[in-house]
């Protein structure tokens, strides 16, 4: 459950900063709060895959999946889902390396 620590976070950070705050918010999250490397990284991807794939679930839902199906047939995909799967995996993979990031800095401080 330490994961809705970083949706919280990134949520309120990509409010007022660019869409690359999300790595802030892991790399805080990483390195303030005491956990494992495997946890690090699984926490940080987990709640930033949640926010952002519900995001983009949001907005498929909320414009009748238009925008989605246009850019899943400009990437050659076969149904407009799959662009908020792969919205959801860049979220989470910059979650869960900047977290496993701010992990590894943890480590190298405080050995």
């Amino acid at each position: 459950m330490k994961w809705i620590i970083v949706i919280i976070v990134a949520y309120v950070l990509q409010q007022f900063l660019p869409w690359w705050s999300i790595a802030i918010a892991g790399f805080l999250f990483g390195f303030i709060i005491p956990q494992g490397t495997r946890a690090a990284f699984f926490n940080g991807f987990a709640g930033l895959f949640i926010l952002w794939g519900g995001i983009a679930l949001y907005v498929y839902i909320a414009n009748d999946a238009l925008l989605a199906n246009r850019l899943a047939d400009l990437m050659s995909l076969p149904h407009g889902l799959l662009m908020v799967l792969i919205t959801g995996l860049i979220g989470g993979l910059t979650g869960g390396l900047s977290s496993l990031s701010g992990k590894y800095l943890r480590i190298m401080i405080k050995p």
